[in-house]
């Protein structure tokens, strides 16, 4: 790919010298152009990959690393700027930005256009470098973070922050005109961040149509910048010295009709936007938007909805797409990488492995990072090998790839960028980077463990009262970019907060910052609304899945596994609470019977029509929280299990009494144990 450039540039003979710089860049920005559609037909790879180098950084990297003219560009989650030589593998320079301990979990991908490089973080700064010397030529203070890396266009750079404000910058960083989805689109002129001001002006407490933010990338087709905002799409032209509102589009009704989370967003060579969004309770699917004539006409890609009848887990990246075929990856075992071709109704599975990041089209390979912490390459012809390269440690790689001249650039999640290419021999790096340390640890009065939340309802007795101090009005102190849904309150503990995802991440960040200390993931979680516990340094955590459950007990300093011990039955709505802990003795509550997607009768599903099951009742894993029948198989039951081993120390089964189990509640009162069912 990148001689052709060359000549073809040569050839030319008429570019000017910012659009040759672009040219001569070799993966420019994130998925390789401002589509964002991960498609580079030109690039060809040998199987299976070697290390070439691991370059080690200052925290885990979490946006993709981008290549220029000899150069390797990446911005690890502290905000470090590393540029890396592409022959020597040797650091040339590296940058610091600012923003002190909340400069953290940045996700913004870097830009290069011509010999400036772009970079946004979460801090709230924009800086553009000389690629060459490492020197700061422009800074911008724009008063919040950046989550959506720059996209790269013939003459400028777009980018655009946590608030919905877009910049089109020039190549050196001056501000050509900015634009703002709150106040053109919203009709608020106040401060975003302040609940006061939004009371003024509502009168009221804000709704889902006030939703706003831009927490995933932009896009560009031409001098058409697409945002995410708010749970709509904005088509936004450059037209010069100003910017063009053409149209803000919606996604339609479906599962409801609120303006939704926007989980991922791609465009392809056609004008067609996909974008990947989320309505509750894991409604969702891939639409796609088109332009035309300033009016927004709407598609979706068949055989990506979701819902709770439905099988199947939400995507949390951007698809990828090559002509009629969309490459979409999601963390769900089974489903990890399926390609799904426009006129066909169910998609093609081509990898199993769960995935947050948005796969690249080679010639003949798709390549995605998994959960599980390996590189994934998968032939997209009938021929060929699935083939995967461990990283050191098992982190996982949520960061975007990038993919030149024969070379996989993978940023993973224990801070090293590995270097991959067919003749790559060098060991595994053996340091771990010990990124699981706290940086920025609790301070004052209220980091005192008596303050701890650290059970979904506040303590053992579910009293959910706890002094923190807090006073109205609150401010916002931090804000993180997850790829999951969530429906439970987080827990406290030890300086760090965790979360469970419904599809089966654990994750534990700073209390104080929210920067991201560690990742865990196990596949078979399916809608696992369920809240981790911690306690004495342990974080004990149900996830639940239809074929199989899973009581799992984690160190929660580094999430390392101790002990698991299975369980039974589905948490549906109502049992977000984990265990209680009494005398080093762990005690939950919960069914059993069988289950799948969608149940067997009437009175065993949320909404739907029954999928008959050979005479079997079978519930569905997700059902109506007021219902008053279970299938026969359905028992009320109460767990024990040592705390330190798992063992199992004693069961009670309660279905002398009746049927269920599911929609209970378990708390402890002076030394008692009180069980409602």
């Amino acid at each position: 790919m990148t001689k052709y450039r060359h000549v073809l540039a040569i050839a030319m003979g008429i570019i000017t010298a910012s659009h040759a710089g672009w040219l001569w860049a070799e993966w420019p920005q994130l998925q390789g152009s401002p589509q964002r559609s991960g498609n580079v037909p030109a690039e060809t790879l040998e199987a299976p990959l070697g290390l070439r180098a691991a370059i080690p950084c200052s925290d885990a990297i979490l946006a993709s690393p981008v290549i220029a003219d000899g150069k390797i560009f990446v911005v690890d989650a502290a905000g470090v700027v590393w540029a890396i030589d592409a022959q020597s593998l040797q650091v040339l320079w590296k940058f610091a930005t600012p923003g002190g301990a909340g400069n953290c979990n940045n996700v913004a991908a870097p830009a290069v256009l011509g010999n400036y490089l772009h970079v946004g973080t979460m801090a709230g700064y924009y800086f553009v470098f000389d690629t060459d010397s490492g020197e700061v030529v422009t800074r911008i203070d724009c008063g919040e973070p950046i989550f959506s890396a720059p996209a790269v266009g013939e003459e400028r750079v777009y980018f655009a922050t946590l608030g919905a404000r877009v910049y089109a910058v020039e190549p050196q960083g001056q501000v050509a005109w900015t634009w703002d989805f709150v106040k053109e689109v919203v009709g608020f002129d106040g401060d975003r961040w302040s609940g006061a001001d939004w009371v003024a002006f509502r009168g009221d407490r804000v709704t889902w149509k006030d939703h706003f933010v831009c927490s995933r990338d932009i896009c560009l087709l031409e001098r058409t910048i697409v945002m995410p905002a708010g749970g709509r799409t904005v088509f936004l032209d450059d037209s010069g010295a100003n910017p063009e509102l053409r149209a803000v589009g919606t996604i339609p009704s479906f599962a409801g009709s609120e303006y939704p989370a926007t989980f991922g967003q791609s465009a392809d060579d056609e004008g067609r936007v996909y974008v990947q969004w989320h309505r509750r309770d894991n409604a969702g699917r891939v639409e796609v938007l088109k332009l035309v004539d300033d009016e927004v006409q709407a598609d979706f890609v068949a055989g990506t909805e979701t819902s709770i009848e439905r099988a199947g887990l939400l995507s949390f990246a951007a698809v990828s797409v090559r002509g009629n075929d969309v490459y979409r990856v999601r963390p769900e075992q089974g489903m990890g990488l399926c390609r799904h071709t426009r006129g066909t109704e169910q998609p093609q599975v081509l990898a199993a492995a769960g995935g947050i990041s948005p796969p690249v089209l080679t010639r003949d390979r798709v390549l995605y990072g998994g959960l599980d912490g390996k590189l994934y390459s998968v032939p997209l012809g009938e021929t060929g090998e699935t083939t995967t390269f461990a990283t050191a440690f098992g982190a996982p790689i949520s960061a975007p790839l990038a993919v030149d001249d024969g070379r996989v650039y993978v940023g993973c999640e224990d801070g090293y960028l590995y270097i991959l290419d067919a003749t790559g021999q060098a060991p595994l790096p053996e340091q771990d980077l010990q990124l699981t340390e706290i940086r920025s640890p609790l301070r004052g009065k209220y980091a005192d463990e008596k303050y701890d939340w650290y059970t979904n309802y506040g303590d053992f007795s579910g009293t959910n009262a706890n002094d923190q101090g807090l006073v109205p009005p609150l401010r916002m102190r931090w804000a993180q970019r997850l790829a999951g849904t969530v429906k439970h309150l987080p827990v406290c503990g030890g300086g760090r907060m965790y979360m469970h995802t419904a599809e089966g991440q654990i994750i534990a960040v700073e209390q104080d910052t929210g920067r991201l200390l560690w990742r865990r993931y196990w596949p078979d979680v399916y809608l696992s609304f369920t809240s981790p516990l911690y306690y004495q340094g342990k974080l004990i955590v149900p996830q639940a899945g239809i074929r199989r459950s899973q009581m799992r007990c984690l160190d929660a300093a580094t999430g390392e596994l101790q002990w698991e011990v299975p369980f039974t039955g589905s948490p549906s709505w109502s049992r977000q609470f984990p265990p209680v802990v009494q005398d080093n003795v762990v005690i939950y509550a919960s069914g059993s019977g069988e289950y799948a997607a969608q149940g067997t009768e009437k009175p065993f599903i949320f909404r739907g029509e029954p999928v008959e099951r050979e005479g079997r009742e079978v519930m569905s894993w997700i059902y109506s929280n007021d219902n008053p029948y279970y299938p026969r198989d359905h028992r009320p039951r109460i767990w024990a299990w040592d705390l330190n081993s798992g063992e199992v120390l004693w069961e009670k089964d309660f279905s002398e009494y009746g049927r269920g189990g599911n929609d209970c509640g378990i708390c402890l009162h002076e030394g008692k144990l009180f069980y409602s069912v």
